[in-house]
């Protein structure tokens, strides 16, 4: 319940802020927000040090057996060492800010840029700390914190439309102060967590549990940072960088509004709920039975359900998308259709990309992270295919090149996991229902739009045959995920 409603407050809050911050910001400014959100994930990466993952894989597995000596040591080092290593990383960027800003598209917004440091350093913190408390399943924490922030844009957003003019320093301040609130509300809750967890057996013999699983430790951390690295110059936050380099302001807020959309929903997808439910489950399940097969069924459950929702949400940007977002910009972005295009590329994109995060999980609860690297290399390489296709294809050159590159990847990764005795199968058939769904309920809506029907009748004929279709055939299958989910048998 948690869960669900922390997910609920912080979605809803977290779609009206991003609306609210597109409606404030003029073109320029939100082509810039668009780069310097970019920051976040890149400096998460440089400072990670593969800890996070040491954190995603060890936590929920030295809580579920009451370890808690090696708990506390295990957290309290990794986020110790982690922020010293991130403030530093900060450091030096606002001290090289003039050079590296330029860099990225903003050179003449080098004020912004190192406003926003403060944003990176206390957002990174928290997608830390949250890792924290969900590999714990300590839900409710990190919700309260996530809603907070999105609570907190949305009244702050408000107040901002109401003054004179809402300036992009205005913006980044009240995000910080957001973040900042978020942070108190985690490291209170952490302290809780930790000291409230006792031991279920030797303690002396858990406060040698990380001598003795050093080495282990170190070769996890090095594999998963390493794969971090590698893939660090493959997906959006890579383009929005290289596009504030090479677009025109006009294209890169077009671009920026289409990349925030597909990022929302991509948070929102179960699959991406892996990190924050369902990732400690299948951890802490593989880690007591040693079953894989068990393991690559939950995530391929998820997987699917993701693939329908995203088919929903193809299928409606393939009726009504031009006019759908130039309702939800106030005409701003989607009259042109290149914001459209490029959603919907992503969208694809995302398909692949979500399978990828399940290959990654599973990749991680067997130990196996460095099959992960080359992989990640290879997709690193698809920005310059992206770059020599620019000046033909424009800006959506980029999410193709990702989702081709993506293509071959996941073929790699699942055949090596299969060499290695861990076998994934991908649920065909119901990929293959996704699909029929997609093409009957847009294909229904195109038909009432050439009939003469205004959008928001296309829009509702769209939505009301996809549901129907959803109802029928995968609402069965949805619901044997979350029975499975939560322990229950069918």
């Amino acid at each position: 319940m948690h869960f669900v409603i922390g997910k609920s407050v912080s979605a809803i809050g977290g779609f009206f802020a991003m609306l609210l911050v597109v409606h404030g910001l003029s073109i320029g400014d939100f082509a810039k927000y668009s780069v310097l959100v970019a920051l976040v994930e890149v400096f998460t990466a440089v400072s990670s040090l593969g800890l996070s993952h040491v954190i995603l894989r060890y936590v929920p597995e030295l809580y579920a057996s009451y370890q808690a000596s090696a708990l506390r040591s295990v957290i309290l080092l990794t986020f110790g060492f982690r922020s010293i290593v991130l403030v530093s990383a900060l450091g030096i960027a606002w001290f090289l800010s003039n050079i590296v800003s330029s860099w990225v598209g903003l050179g003449g917004a080098v004020l912004a840029f190192e406003a926003f440091l403060v944003v990176v350093a206390f957002r990174s913190t928290n997608q830390f700390l949250s890792q924290i408390l969900e590999s714990t399943l300590h839900q409710g924490i990190a919700q309260a914190a996530f809603s907070a922030i999105a609570i907190g844009r949305c009244i702050g957003m408000l107040w901002l439309l109401n003054t004179d003019s809402t300036s992009l320093i205005d913006v980044i301040w009240l995000e910080a102060l957001c973040e900042v609130i978020a942070t108190a509300i985690m490291l209170a809750g952490i302290f809780f967590v930790l000291w409230a967890t006792h031991s279920h057996g030797d303690v002396v013999a858990e406060d040698d549990w990380h001598k003795t699983n050093r080495s282990q430790l170190i070769k996890f951390a090095t594999s998963a940072y390493l794969q971090h690295l590698a893939t660090l110059p493959f997906g959006g936050n890579t383009n929005r960088l290289v596009g504030g380099a090479m677009f025109s302001d006009q294209l890169m807020a077009r671009f920026g509004f289409a990349q925030s959309l597909y990022e929302y929903i991509k948070r929102y997808l179960p699959t991406q709920l892996l990190v924050g439910l369902i990732r400690p489950i299948v951890v802490a399940r593989y880690t007591t039975t040693r079953n894989f097969s068990a393991a690559a069924d939950l995530c391929e459950q998820s997987l699917q359900v993701n693939f329908v929702l995203l088919a929903g949400i193809l299928s409606v940007l393939l009726v009504v998308g031009r006019e759908l977002l130039m309702f939800i910009s106030s005409g701003k972005y989607g009259a042109s259709g290149i914001s459209v295009m490029i959603l919907c590329v992503l969208l694809v994109f995302l398909v692949l990309e979500t399978q990828r995060l399940v290959l990654e999980v599973l990749a991680q609860t067997v130990d196996h992270y460095e099959i992960m690297i080359p992989s990640n290399a290879f997709l690193s390489l698809s920005v310059l295919g992206a770059i020599a296709a620019f000046p033909v294809m424009g800006a959506v050159a980029f999410p193709i090149a990702n989702t081709l590159a993506l293509l071959l990847a996941n073929f790699w990764v699942i055949h090596r996991l299969a060499s290695m005795g861990f076998h994934y199968q991908h649920d065909w058939r119901g990929t293959f229902e996704s699909l029929l769904i997609l093409a009957l309920s847009a294909g229904l809506g195109e038909f009432s739009q050439y009939a003469g029907a205004h959008w928001l009748v296309a829009l509702a004929i769209t939505m009301g045959v996809f549901t129907l279709l959803f109802m029928k055939i995968k609402f069965p299958s949805a619901m044997r995920f979350a029975r499975e989910l939560i322990g229950k048998k069918p």
